[in-house]
């Protein structure tokens, strides 16, 4: 090999490897930022695919893996105060979370593949997906249960509304709506929750305590919403991502602004129009 081309060839490979030495510096740091801290721990609860158990206060780093014994369960608090809560028997994923100091909230995508969970979302916008057998939730602002049997996933909403994907067909489980979703079966099906469910969150409930409640969201508590001769119609809720809710007397969502978009639509998800006419839906207008 000529003399100048061995010595681009020595220069290029010693760039190489001390690239690669910077990478192997950074990278442990980098994929190691804590996201959430173990807040309640009951018995056997296990971190990194069961190769330590987890204790309370212990953080839990980038892209953890959590699995769960008999009679068993841990509550985590991420960085954004939104709080996850996981049952018995279960196996979770935190892949690739993140916190955006811009919205203050968190970023990323877990996975559960069995076990029951309960999230109750901080006020903080955020942007959080949970990939299942059967479908994949979309979450903003919101509190809801989850269980998964196998294929199976049955979901409850609390607070909010969750966006669901399965099959590359795509529905809303708003509050107080329960559904369940069987992989390879079109279709949600919307009903009461099962007796396997219902007993899976009450040993959540039973390990870890109830609930904790909702942070605020952006603009306070609802709204009071009156027609022209004073009478109660329904209120305003302003949810965490900023989207404001229309609620009838029974606090049944009627419509949503979106802010994002800036127009209103309807409980269905069917555009209404342009800007903001939550009050003017309220008092029996379009």
């Amino acid at each position: 090999m000529p003399p100048g081309v061995a010595r681009r060839a020595w220069r290029a490979a010693s760039l190489a490897l001390a690239l690669c030495a910077c990478i192997l510096a950074v990278a442990p740091g980098a994929l190691a930022s804590d996201v959430a801290t173990a807040q309640k721990v009951v018995k056997d609860v296990f971190g990194g695919g069961n190769m330590y158990r987890v204790t309370e206060r212990r953080t839990l780093p980038f892209r953890e893996l959590i699995n769960t014994g008999a009679e068993s369960g841990a509550t985590f608090r991420f960085v954004d105060e939104t709080v996850l809560s996981v049952g018995e028997n279960a196996e979770l994923r935190l892949d690739e979370f993140v916190f955006d100091p811009a919205t203050k909230g968190i970023k990323g995508a877990a996975s559960m593949t069995r076990g029951a969970l309960r999230f109750v979302g901080s006020a903080a916008a955020k942007d959080v997906s949970i990939r299942t057998p059967a479908g994949t939730l979309g979450i903003r602002g919101t509190a809801f249960t989850m269980r998964v049997d196998g294929t199976l996933l049955e979901l409850e909403v609390q607070e909010g509304q969750v966006s669901l994907v399965a099959g590359g067909a795509a529905s809303v489980v708003r509050q107080g709506e329960f559904v369940s979703l069987r992989a390879g079966v079109a279709g949600v099906q919307r009903g009461q929750p099962s007796p396997a469910f219902r007993a899976a969150i009450a040993q959540i409930v039973r390990s870890l305590g109830a609930a904790p409640q909702r942070a605020a969201a952006p603009g306070g508590g609802p709204r009071e919403v009156r027609d022209a001769a004073g009478r109660p119609v329904g209120f305003l809720v302003v949810q965490a991502n900023g989207r404001v809710d229309a609620q009838d007397a029974q606090r049944r969502l009627v419509a949503f602004y979106d802010p994002a978009q800036r127009a209103t639509f309807g409980a269905d998800g069917r555009r209404i129009g342009d800007g903001d006419r939550l009050e003017q839906v309220l008092r029996g207008g379009r």
